[in-house]
This record gives C-alpha cells, structure tokens and sequence, in this order.
C-alpha cells in the first residue's frame, strides 16, 4: 500500500509529544512491512524532503499548528498526483488531515485519536472551584457582558477535530476508554471505533534493566501538572513517607502551573512536603537519561486523572518496574489482563498510598509484577502484533 501520514509533529523538527513519538514508530514501522510510506509535516525552519529510516518525509516550514492543516494540502496534492495515496492517517488532535480530506473526499482516510482537546481543557480545569466560576461569570455582568466560561470548549460543531472526525472511513482509538469518550461525546457509534494500540518499541536500556526491588524509592516521571495526578499524588506521598520511614521520593520532570494561581507545581509539592524535604528530590532530564533513573525507582507511580496510553508507563513496563497506575484512561489496559501492576483510582489518596507502601513491603509482588509487565510489553505492542492489526484495518478501506 501508499500511506500518508499528516502531522503537525514529527521529530525532530517538531518533536513536540507523544504524536510525534507515535507518528516516527508507525511510519518506520509500515516502511519495514514492505509498503510506500510519506510523512507530511511541519518545521519551525525549513521546507524540505528527506528520507528518515526509508521513510520519505515532507516538511513544510510552518511555526502554527492551526494553519498547518490548510498549509499542507499543495505539497499534498502535488504528491498525491505522482504517488495516487490509497490511504491517509491524520490525528483528530488540531485536525491536521482536515482539508486534505475536503479537497479529496473519496481517499479513505484513517483518524487516530490521541486526545482531544475538548477532554485536555477539561481536565486542566478540573480543580477550579465552583465558587470562582461563579465569580467569574457575576464579574461579567457587573461589566455589563456575559464571560464566556473558560473551563468550557468550542461547542463540537465548530471543533476542527471533531469535524475531521466525523470525516474518517475508519476511527483507531489507542485505549478503550478514549474510544468510549470520543463514541458519548460526539455521538458516534462505539462499534464504529477500533481497538488500535500504538506499537511501543523498547529501547534495549530498558530491557537491559535488572528486575530488582530494594523497596526504597517510589517515583513520577512526566509533567507536573493538574491532569497527571500531581495533587493527590502529594497527599499520598505524606502517608507513604510517613509509613516507610527509609522511603525517598523521586520526581522527574518539568514543572507546570498548579491549581493555585501564581504557584507552579514544584513549589506547591515542596510546600505540602516541606516536613520531608531531604527525602524528596526533583530532577528535570532528557529521554536519554530515563533508562538510568528508571533503574534507581522501585515503584512507578502514575495517578493521572485521566491519560489515553502514556508512554511513561510503557518504558516503565519494559524496565521491569512495578507500577502504580491510574484506573482512568489507557493504563487499565495496559496493567490488566494480565495483572502487570495495580490498578488505582486517580482521585483517591489512601488507595495511591496503600498500593506503593504494599509494593514497597512485598518485593517479591513488586518484582513478580514487573516481570509480568515487561512480558506484556515484548508480547502486545511489538511491531508485528501491531503492525498486522493496522495493516489489516488499512486494507479494509483501501480496496474498497
């Protein structure tokens, strides 16, 4: 087949997340199956064409995700016209394939979700008090003007993503639960979205990592932020420091805003953790240093509110690590069916602190888990489980 990906990202241009990392995999990947595979793409600096891992990448300099969608379709077009595309992939995230399908609404094209914004601006709002939107909302009519309330998205019909959802021949959700969302919230039909997982290629650090447990050190790696879980992850931090008095708490990477206006996240951990400071440590790192830190934690923890299918937890998994996982999003999952970790719910301290402190207490459990999970990996996410599933789902609109 002759596939085309359309995003916004892909590294290293515009190495901005999880969609780059997915596009990089999938388009290497379909390459090594035998088939003709193009990247259409942005770059804050350059227009060019160049071939990454037999992959021929078509960048177009453009610093703005919201125009890149209607950028890319005269590069598109004059490909299309020498290659004859049979199927394209676009994430419904900015609506990146949007026009693409417009100008050619008979090539079957494939929306990947990977989380749309309407459930992102959601979640980043999940803690502002309902006293401050009603303070929000009166101080517009004192104002003689009705506020548009912020913590509320783009009604759907106005929303890019939506719209090249409603576009797609096929619809591939990554984790069941976003497929689940996706089907309430904008009223398509849960048989209409197919199960996908992105394919999770370990890098061998990982998997040169002992599965061990000294039951010392539990950690976060990922952005301290609201949605990740970062609150409650505090408040369970103080029973487990207090419960395993030798326990040190790690925490990896770059710091956001907090619910608290004007205080990142940092500070407000430091604050609320200010009793245990020389047990508490924070470090900032690039992906190359994560296989060596993976190697110093002993339990994993990940409360995200909500998450479609991190990728921390996946390297976490192929370092062998026990995991505490959110029960909200992709981890579930990831860690079930076979138990290859435990399952928490995101909103609820003690059950965050019980799971650590049992992995911490029961190295044989913590070890026999990270096992488990490193196998899930090699066995569910490899290149050609994956590979086959979305060959497959490709052919079946390509030849229609």
């Amino acid at each position: 087949m002759k596939i085309a990906y359309v995003s916004f990202e892909y590294p290293p241009d515009t190495a901005l997340g999880g969609i780059a990392t997915y596009i990089r995999q999938v388009a290497a990947m379909m390459q090594r199956r035998g088939h003709h595979v193009e990247v259409f793409c942005a770059s804050p600096n350059r227009t060019v064409t160049e071939i990454i891992e037999g992959v021929t990448v078509q960048r177009i300099n453009c610093t703005k995700r919201d125009v890149f969608p209607e950028a890319i379709v005269p590069l598109f077009s004059e490909r299309h016209a020498a290659i004859n595309f049979d199927v394209i992939e676009s994430p419904e995230y900015s609506g990146d394939g949007y026009y693409i399908k417009k100008q050619f609404p008979s090539l079957p094209l494939v929306v990947k979700l990977h989380t749309p914004s309407f459930f992102i601006h959601e979640m980043s709002n999940f803690y502002v008090p309902a006293l401050s939107k009603v303070r929000y909302m009166m101080g517009g009519l004192i104002r003689g003007k009705m506020n548009k309330p912020f913590w509320k998205w783009v009604k759907k019909e106005e929303d890019r993503e939506y719209l090249i959802t409603k576009l797609a021949d096929q619809i591939h959700t990554p984790s069941i639960s976003l497929g689940d969302i996706v089907s309430e919230r904008w009223n398509i039909q849960r048989q209409n979205i197919s199960n996908v997982p992105y394919p999770f290629l370990p890098n061998p650090k990982f998997l040169a990592i002992p599965s061990v447990n000294r039951g010392t050190v539990f950690g976060f790696i990922g952005r301290l932020e609201v949605r990740k879980g970062m609150i409650v992850l505090t408040e369970a931090a103080k029973t487990i420091l207090k419960e395993v008095p030798h326990s040190r708490f790690l925490i990896v990477g770059k710091s956001l805003p907090s619910h608290l206006p004007g205080i990142s996240m940092k500070d407000y951990v430091m604050q609320q953790l200010q009793q245990f400071a020389t047990r508490v440590e924070f470090k900032e790192a690039t992906p190359d240093e994560i296989p060596g830190i993976l190697s110093t934690i002993d339990v994993c923890v990940y409360p995200s509110i909500w998450e479609n299918f991190p990728n921390v937890c996946l390297e976490a998994m192929s370092a062998a690590r026990a995991i505490v996982g959110s029960l909200k999003g992709g981890m579930k999952d990831m860690l079930e069916e076979p138990e290859a970790g435990l399952l928490i719910d995101p909103l609820k301290p003690g059950e965050i602190a019980d799971a650590v402190i049992r992995l911490l207490n029961n190295k044989e459990l913590a070890v026999q888990l990270g096992e488990a999970a490193r196998n899930k990996i090699l066995s569910a996410y490899n290149s050609e489980t994956i590979g086959s599933l979305m060959e497959n789902k490709y052919k079946e609109i390509a030849t229609k």
